[in-house]
């Protein structure tokens, strides 16, 4: 695939479009998401699976 010239300008534009993005959007988790903490439980981690577990070998069942 060869580039047009024209084409170049349009990448150029395309490429500065997709580091303001990654930017933006490292910023917003970084000043949001990135103290968010979970805290689990093993018990009720394991309780969760085995229902989920549970729930889709009925579904699956004729």
């Amino acid at each position: 695939m060869h580039m047009k010239p024209k084409d170049r300008p349009l990448l150029e534009k395309l490429a500065i479009v997709l580091m303001l993005k990654l930017v933006v959007l490292t910023a917003l988790w970084w000043g949001f998401v990135r103290e968010q903490r979970v805290p689990l439980n093993g018990d009720r981690v394991a309780a969760q699976l085995l229902q989920g577990a549970s729930t889709t070998a009925k579904e699956s069942s004729p």
